[in-house]
């Protein structure tokens, strides 16, 4: 179940998410003392990250995670870690509690066992932005992937490694179930190409091979933000 809202322009749609996720983010924290927010690395959720570090949260009761990550260093400049830390966690929102995901092991799954105690601790999310690539991904959930259709399955853990033979390192990423249980999601999307991936994956077919059936298909409400 979803709905659609249409800004009329990028900044416009960072600010009116951005003010609408503080919202539910203090909804949470009234009701169970603390929040998990989830978001997605990369370059589309840039500017609403800046807007959200500007709003009046209790952030020292958020817990911030990623929906996904690229096996790498912070200091690389595809980590999305590093994306949170230099636009999300500052200003207002610098109290904020952040969980990364890079370990310095030498597998990516060597760190699956630490990263999956601190998630007991902090899920179910109560909040979760999503992106979604024109390929219909989301997350690090790949068509194609190796292991996509474990980790779209009803059993499969809070966080997996995921590989696609075109993605030049590991991912990790959460889950179906993971992203299915959030109190809330949002997707946001920029772009005649992405509209046109979302009208596909509208349709009926196999979440395998559009994997934002996930969070569109799910029986909670999910809010589409969409700009040109």
């Amino acid at each position: 179940m979803s709905e659609t809202r249409v800004y009329p322009d990028r900044g416009s749609m960072a600010a009116g998410l951005a003010e609408q996720v503080a919202s539910e983010l203090n909804n949470a924290i009234k009701k169970r003392g603390r929040a998990t927010l989830a978001v997605p690395g990369g370059e589309t959720p840039r500017a609403f990250l800046s807007e959200l570090s500007q709003q009046t949260v209790d952030w020292d009761c958020v817990s911030v995670i990623l929906t996904d990550e690229r096996f790498v260093p912070e200091r690389s400049d595809r980590s999305n870690a590093r994306v949170v830390k230099e636009l999300l966690l500052q200003n207002k929102a610098e109290d904020a509690c952040f969980f990364p995901y890079y370990r310095e092991v030498e597998r990516a799954e060597d760190a699956l066992p630490i990263i999956a105690m601190d998630l007991e601790e902090i899920l179910p999310i109560d909040v979760c932005i999503l992106g979604m690539g024109v390929d219909m991904h989301t997350a690090s959930l790949f068509p194609g992937a190796d292991n996509i259709e474990e980790a779209v399955g009803l059993w499969a853990p809070h966080i997996m490694v995921m590989y696609e033979p075109t993605l030049p390192e590991a991912r990790l990423t959460l889950t179906a179930p993971v992203l299915e249980r959030a109190r809330k999601a949002h997707i946001l999307l920029f772009g005649e190409d992405k509209k046109k991936a979302l009208r596909e994956a509208q349709k009926i077919g196999l979440v395998e091979e559009a994997p934002i059936r996930v969070i569109l298909n799910r029986a909670r409400a999910t809010t589409i933000h969409y700009a040109d």
